[in-house]
C-alpha cells in the first residue's frame, strides 16, 4: 500500500471468499481505487488444469487493468 500511496503503479490479487475484506481494507487504507484482480477460491488443492484455467482468467484481467489505467 505505501508503494501506491507513493504514486508507484500498484494492485492487489485476491480470491473471490477474500474480495469483499480486500475491498474494505483498500478503502480503509485509503487506497480504493487500487485496481483489485480477483482469481477463483480456492487455489489450494486444485489441479493443474484448473489453475492453469485460473491463471489464463488472471491475465486477461490484467490485460483489461492495464488497458484501462
Amino acid at each position: 500500500m505505501q508503494l501506491a500511496k507513493a504514486g508507484t503503479p500498484s494492485g492487489l490479487i485476491a480470491t473471490t471468499a477474500f474480495q469483499g475484506l480486500a475491498v474494505s481494507e483498500l478503502g480503509a487504507l485509503g487506497v480504493s481505487g487500487l485496481p483489485l484482480l480477483v482469481v477463483e477460491h480456492p487455489l489450494g488443492g486444485e489441479r493443474p488444469e484448473a489453475i492453469g484455467r485460473r491463471a489464463r482468467q488472471a491475465v486477461e484481467q490484467l490485460t483489461s487493468l492495464l488497458k484501462h489505467r
